[in-house]
């Protein structure tokens, strides 16, 4: 396990943003970060569009503290290597996706978890649609490692920065690799955090994202979501009942959607379990 001094008074953020194809939703992101009621805080910005595409937006933002670095597009997981370095200067170590935006406290709610949880590494946020959409289980708890494939997205992560620093996402996975996995770089990165310090689920700290019901994915979308995840599987050697059961879930929900006359649920939970079968 890795030794964790006491949090400073005001311990700063590095906020890890990288985007492509993205400007609205990065917009609305940073305008949250500006609305933000705790300020100690970076942006460390790794933009993987066309020389000038961001640049009238962030023309907007300009009062916010950020770095930007370009980059060629060569994946999610290069973009947020590439991040790391620089960031790990800072105290506490996130990674907002371009399409999710924060509630006014929600580094405020961050850092007071931190604080009620001394022996934590990491913890972690809920992630709801909207503001008037609450958690669906408000407890704190510590995390397993199986627990983490269903609480660990990316978007709700902070570290520690002593105890990740050091750490990358694997590049074989995530969107943009040119290879078939095209998910689990935040799992894979949770998993190695875990090792060093326990997680844990703080529900107070809220993020917010698009609710995959109103954005059913693409077929191909879905397919490198299920490759990437078995892949996961393998990797970190779980056993195989649970790899089983990962398989079997979409199968297991996919009675609900019919209740619902979903019918893209119904087409979405198909598909996936199908995908996952196929990558077993």
């Amino acid at each position: 396990m890795v030794t964790r001094a006491p949090l400073s008074a005001s311990p700063r953020f590095a906020l890890c943003i990288a985007t492509v194809g993205r400007i609205m939703e990065l917009d609305r992101l940073l305008t949250s970060l500006e609305q933000q009621t705790y300020v100690h805080f970076h942006i460390y910005l790794a933009d993987q569009n066309a020389p000038g595409v961001l640049d009238a937006m962030l023309a907007r933002h300009a009062a916010l503290p950020l770095t930007r670095i370009m980059l060629p597009s060569r994946g999610l997981s290069v973009a947020r290597n590439r991040l790391l370095p620089p960031a790990a200067d800072e105290d506490i170590l996130a990674f907002p996706d371009d399409d999710c935006w924060y509630a006014p406290d929600t580094l405020e709610q961050a850092v007071a978890a931190l604080r009620r949880h001394p022996d934590a590494g990491s913890v972690l946020a809920s992630w709801t649609p909207d503001a008037a959409t609450p958690p669906r289980d408000a407890r704190e708890r510590p995390l397993s490692a199986h627990a983490l494939f269903a609480q660990g997205n990316s978007i709700v992560q902070f570290h520690r920065a002593e105890v990740v620093c050091d750490l990358r996402f694997d590049p074989q996975l995530g969107v943009g690799t040119g290879l078939p996995y095209g998910s689990g770089e935040d799992t894979d990165f949770l998993l190695q955090a875990q090792r060093r310090a326990p997680i844990w689920r703080c529900p107070a700290i809220r993020v917010f994202h698009p609710s995959p019901a109103t954005q059913v994915p693409t077929g191909e979308k879905i397919a490198a979501y299920a490759a990437g995840r078995m892949f996961l599987l393998r990797k970190h050697a779980f056993p195989f009942w649970f790899r089983c059961a990962n398989v079997l879930y979409p199968l297991f929900m996919l009675p609900l959607a019919a209740m619902r006359l979903d019918r893209a649920g119904i087409w979405y939970r198909w598909r996936m379990f199908a995908e996952r079968l196929r990558h077993f």
